[in-house]
């Protein structure tokens, strides 16, 4: 079968993955496929670390021991926060796509006796350094929310806290929007925001990332909020107005 060359990380520095520095590459050669990277195999997926495609779900999957993990101890202002990050590298003939790395929290994993943990990916929805497409079920544990700068309170007094429906989170902005009102917004982790490493702007997971940004297609007073945190994609519904 063509092997095809895929340029991957070595080692899992946490400087990496909060400032993105360069690190070290390797060349390893893999057949085409969606391999995971993670603390285990110090971000150098082999043939036991690809994922299978799970039909029903039109994704693909892997399941690992939680006990496999290893975590990042990462302070923010004095509170101590425990993240253990994953990327997931697509090897095909027309270009690899890797994923940004995805941070697990060690507290979701121990609060809820978490023995296996499953990883998705959407090869469809996949972007090359974004999380996009790419996710895991210990985030369905978490308390999300979503919070932007619509209306004149802030961004706290705004958040809706999501709700799960069939594994999708679901969150209701009830506002009067015209067509062309744009936000930004951002989905945090808690009603704190912490851990900071995790906030979701539709893209990736960090601290640091932009805020995202929505532009209203049609005149609405009533706007539906769809994240799938599985493979980390974010999609809006507007009602017609009343």
């Amino acid at each position: 079968m063509r092997k095809k060359y895929l340029y991957v990380l070595l080692g899992f520095s946490l400087l990496f993955v909060l400032s993105g520095c360069m690190m070290n590459i390797l060349d390893i050669t893999l057949d085409p496929g969606i391999y995971l990277g993670y603390s285990k195999n110090s971000n150098v997926p082999d043939l036991e670390d690809q994922l299978t495609y799970d039909e029903e779900l039109d994704l693909y999957k892997i399941t690992i021991n939680a006990s496999d993990l290893t975590y990042s101890e990462i302070d923010e202002d004095g509170v101590k926060y425990y993240l253990s990050y994953y990327k997931i590298f697509h090897v095909k003939d027309d270009g690899n796509v890797v994923s940004s790395s995805i941070p697990i929290w060690k507290d979701i994993v121990e609060d809820n006796n978490i023995d296996t943990i499953t990883i998705y990916a959407d090869t469809k929805k996949m972007k090359d350094g974004k999380a996009v497409g790419v996710g895991d079920d210990t985030k369905l544990l978490q308390g999300w929310y979503f919070a932007g700068d619509w209306g004149d309170k802030t961004w706290d007094e705004n958040a809706v806290k999501f709700q799960e429906e069939d594994g999708i989170l679901i969150a209701k902005v009830q506002k009067d929007f015209n067509a062309g009102d744009t936000f930004e917004y951002k989905i945090k982790p808690s009603d704190t925001w912490r851990p900071w490493s995790m906030i979701f702007n539709a893209e990736i997971y960090s601290r640091e990332a932009s805020n995202a940004k929505y532009e209203l297609k049609s005149d609405t007073n009533e706007l539906t909020v769809y994240f799938d945190p599985k493979i980390s994609y974010v999609w809006f519904e507007e009602s017609e107005v009343n």
